[in-house]
């Protein structure tokens, strides 16, 4: 849009040098003047915007005439590229499952082929197999029957070869089965009677030893359970006190507690297999709260010493390596009870 500008004051200097006559006073003449004078000088500056603002007004019409042609190509373009991209995607899909579609049918009719040929080849060895089959089973009826045969004819040889060699004895067998066949048909019943006699005796002796067996299974299962009656009975007297009262039992316990770093200590507790049910937390509670003698009393420590010395002499004895024996003898020197303490009971 037009404006108008004031700018500052402005001061132009104008030198000026000039000979001036003078009317005769007395004598008349002419004299030099110069100097200058500052006029003072305003420019106002208008500027008249009107023609431009009507092309900038023009062109912005046009610049929106032409976006707008833009959008709409843009998005005529888009719905294009969209109709072209599903044209092409819908043609790629419908190509690849095409020649998809076509590989199988390939497949399908190449391994319908091989199945094809396969069977009849199969088809072919089975008549093959049922060939050499009925084939084998006439071999062996030819060579079974044809080896039947020899060995029949063997065993007829081998017989009247034996019975002319052996023709008495065998002349000797057959008079006397005629005797026996005869005499045994003649004293039927005195035969029978003898047999149920014999066999009611044999009875009773296999009863008799049956009976015999059990009872000496029933004392042996009787002596057996009676034997660990007795064992409980034995086990149970030695774990009880006679009047059933109660009774305490004392077991060796160990604590070594070990200094870690300052202000650090770690415990371990060695306990017997007794205490197997009780919690190492509360042997080692127990073991805190129990209060503790300076040294070991006297008679405590010559048990100690009786029951240490008797165990490393016994660890010795079974020592079977130069190794178990350096260990014991090491156990014995490392064996003090002077710092040792206890607690009190």
């Amino acid at each position: 849009m037009s404006y108008t500008k004031h700018l500052p004051t402005q001061y132009i200097r104008v030198y000026y040098s000039e000979t001036v006559s003078y009317p005769a006073s007395q004598n008349g003449g002419t004299i030099r003047v110069s100097g200058h004078v500052d006029e003072p000088v305003d420019v106002v500056v208008h500027v008249d915007t009107e023609q431009f603002d009507r092309e900038v007004d023009h062109c912005n019409n046009s610049v929106n005439l032409l976006t707008g042609s833009v959008v709409a190509t843009e998005g005529a373009q888009v719905a294009s590229v969209r109709e072209n991209a599903r044209r092409i995607g819908d043609t790629i899909i419908a190509g690849f499952f095409k020649t998809v579609r076509s590989d199988i049918s390939q497949q399908i009719a190449a391994l319908q082929s091989n199945i094809d040929s396969l069977l009849i080849h199969l088809r072919e060895l089975s008549n093959r197999c049922l060939g050499k089959q009925k084939q084998m089973q006439t071999d062996y009826q030819r060579i079974s029957s044809r080896y039947l045969k020899i060995f029949g004819e063997l065993d007829s040889e081998l017989e009247n070869r034996i019975h002319a060699i052996d023709e008495p004895v065998f002349s000797f067998s057959r008079a006397t089965d005629n005797v026996a066949g005869t005499t045994t048909s003649e004293g039927l019943v005195a035969t029978t009677s003898i047999g149920n006699a014999e066999t009611s005796r044999l009875h009773a002796m296999i009863s008799a030893s049956m009976s015999k067996k059990r009872a000496v299974e029933a004392i042996g299962k009787a002596e057996k359970f009676l034997d660990v009656q007795y064992s409980a009975d034995d086990l149970l007297a030695n774990c009880l006190r006679p009047g059933g009262e109660q009774e305490m039992v004392f077991t060796p316990c160990c604590l070594v507690e070990t200094t870690v770093a300052p202000m650090q200590f770690s415990s371990q507790i060695y306990s017997s297999p007794l205490l197997k049910d009780v919690s190492r937390e509360t042997i080692s509670r127990n073991l805190e709260e129990c209060p503790w003698h300076s040294r070991v009393t006297t008679e405590d420590a010559t048990a100690i010493s009786g029951y240490f010395n008797a165990e490393v002499a016994e660890v010795s004895r079974r020592a079977s390596s130069p190794h178990e024996t350096r260990v014991a003898q090491m156990i014995s020197r490392l064996f003090d009870l002077s710092g040792t303490a206890a607690p009190g009971i």
